[in-house]
């Protein structure tokens, strides 16, 4: 467990905050307390009773930190111009008690999770939005339905961590498995999968007709 030292300046408030953030991150929410959140943060159990009300309030506080962390990390990307928005989840991974508090409210099913995906989806699609207006990405027919299964690949690839680290060979440690992960991560975002359109076309022609084209097979 966390706990603050001597030249910490951050405020109370801040210190709770993110002494909850590694602790629900550690055990999960139902597992931890607030007189352990307290101790991390040097503080009693009922002052933080206090700023926040009760330990509910307290991971809404640590929700909207974490929604708004992820924000601020994608954005300054895409402004700086000097990467895209996916390699951009390299730096909010180094973060690792955020993604720790973050994954474990998905594996958890909690109401927070679908808050956190939702909010997650919405400062998502802003950045895309953003990025296809620097030119930093394509343009699409539905940036809308594309970012809600692009989140939802970086979300699944990190909750399947430590079996795609299995495979390929490396240790789960950031530094360690970040690079192969991102390069595998970015060829096919940048260069895509398939040589042809004909997959795409199919399934298009599902969406909008109900039926796939007829094949050779099953000529119309």
């Amino acid at each position: 467990m966390c706990s603050i030292d001597a030249t910490d300046d951050r405020t109370t408030l801040a210190r709770i905050r993110d002494a909850a953030i590694v602790r629900f991150g550690e055990v999960g929410f139902s597992k931890a307390t607030v007189r352990d959140i307290a101790a991390a943060a040097g503080v009693s159990a009922g002052l933080v009773l206090h700023h926040f009300g009760s330990k509910a309030g307290l991971r809404e506080t640590c929700d909207d930190y974490v929604v708004a962390e992820f924000a601020r990390s994608r954005v300054e990307a895409v402004e700086s111009g000097e990467t895209d928005p996916f390699a951009a989840m390299a730096s909010v991974q180094a973060e690792q008690h955020l993604m720790r508090y973050f994954l474990q409210s998905l594996r958890e099913g909690s109401p927070a999770a679908g808050r956190l995906f939702a909010a997650s989806f919405e400062e998502t699609l802003r950045l895309m939005e953003l990025s296809v207006e620097q030119g930093v990405i394509r343009p699409s027919d539905n940036l809308h339905d594309a970012t809600a299964v692009l989140l939802a690949w970086q979300f699944g690839g990190m909750l399947l961590q430590e079996h795609v680290a299995r495979v390929m060979g490396v240790g789960t440690d950031v530094a360690e498995m970040m690079p192969r992960y991102a390069c595998a991560s970015l060829e096919v975002l940048t260069h895509g999968v398939f040589a042809d359109t004909r997959y795409e076309d199919a399934w298009r022609e599902f969406a909008a007709n109900g039926e796939p084209p007829p094949t050779e097979e099953d000529p119309a």
